[in-house]
């Protein structure tokens, strides 16, 4: 007795087309799904709209995080790439198809365009008419927040819902400071950077479970981290203060590379805890004046940036 195969993903040929075309060549990728044997019956399985945006040479990663994506969240899905080495704006399109026995679904078409950040303004007018209707519109800007806000601002009156990934901020403090302001003007944004903090917010809620907290105890506390990690630390020490008072200090370790902390140290009066990643776990230590709990460990999460990004459009 055999498994019964799973199913399997079907690519049409990616296919260039010009901005007049382009709805035609979309009708052309579901004209290719159908080409299926008789009897199969064919359906688009879309459960959302995705925007995405990434400089030029950011191209294969928004790929392959897009790629990621629709394993869970099937979608008509644009790319947009940022390359001010192109005059005109090109376009390519593909479709990728889900197949099981006779059923056929359409889980991803992909619009990818090379457009000038010059002709950035006529994106919405061109995204507007192509959206599939009565479906959420969910915008993604991979890169650092933009210089001119009003970029983003058309987009955001398309898309209800923003993902970013602070990771990516030149200047972290900044970034955070403009994406709290564009939740401040009531935009729903989720920053890929916390996500990958549940973790340790985790181990540290855990901790505090085996101690008496005090309201008003004098804590210090000091957060090690890489370069790369920089604002996901300030997001987890403005956390941290907000609900335990005290002051955070940002320690940098050049020589670690991770996009989370390294090591998380809090001290009171009464005791101590720490958490320190160590492979796949973070280890918890807890010591009280009087008493040294035994250490925990808590996993990690492994999950790619398009298992974030995932996860970020499940929550919104």
């Amino acid at each position: 007795m055999t498994a019964a195969a799973g199913p399997r993903l079907v690519q049409t040929p990616r296919r260039s087309t010009s901005l007049k075309d382009l709805p035609d060549a979309l009708r052309s990728l579901w004209q290719a799904a159908c080409d299926a044997p008789a009897g199969s019956d064919v359906a688009r399985a879309f459960t959302i709209n995705f925007v995405g945006i990434a400089s030029a040479s950011g191209a294969e990663a928004l790929r392959e995080t897009t790629a990621r994506l629709v394993r869970r969240s099937p979608c008509r899905a644009f790319l947009l790439l940022l390359d001010d080495t192109v005059r005109e704006v090109t376009v390519d399109v593909g479709a990728t198809t889900r197949c099981s026995g006779h059923l056929r679904d359409i889980i991803l078409e992909e619009i990818v365009l090379r457009l000038p950040t010059t002709w950035f303004a006529h994106v919405p007018g061109l995204l507007r008419p192509l959206l599939m209707n009565d479906l959420p519109n969910h915008l993604y800007w991979s890169g650092d927040m933009p210089t001119q806000p009003d970029r983003m601002k058309e987009l955001l009156r398309l898309c209800e819902h923003v993902v970013v990934d602070s990771r990516h901020f030149e200047v972290p403090a900044i970034g955070l400071e403009t994406l709290e302001a564009l939740r401040a003007k009531g935009h729903r944004a989720t920053d890929l950077s916390w996500l990958r903090l549940r973790p340790w917010r985790r181990a540290l809620a855990l901790a505090f479970e085996r101690v008496a907290w005090r309201e008003g105890a004098a804590l210090t506390g000091v957060i090690r981290h890489a370069p790369e990690a920089t604002a996901a630390t300030i997001l987890l020490a403005q956390w941290l203060e907000a609900r335990l008072g005290g002051q955070i200090e940002l320690e940098d370790a050049s020589s670690v590379t991770s996009t989370s902390p390294e090591l998380v140290s809090l001290r009171t009066p009464d005791y101590q805890l720490q958490v320190q990643a160590e492979g796949s776990h973070l280890v918890v230590h807890v010591t009280e004046n009087s008493f040294c709990h035994m250490p925990f460990s808590v996993p990690i999460s492994r999950g790619s940036d398009g298992d974030l990004l995932a996860a970020a459009i499940d929550i919104a």
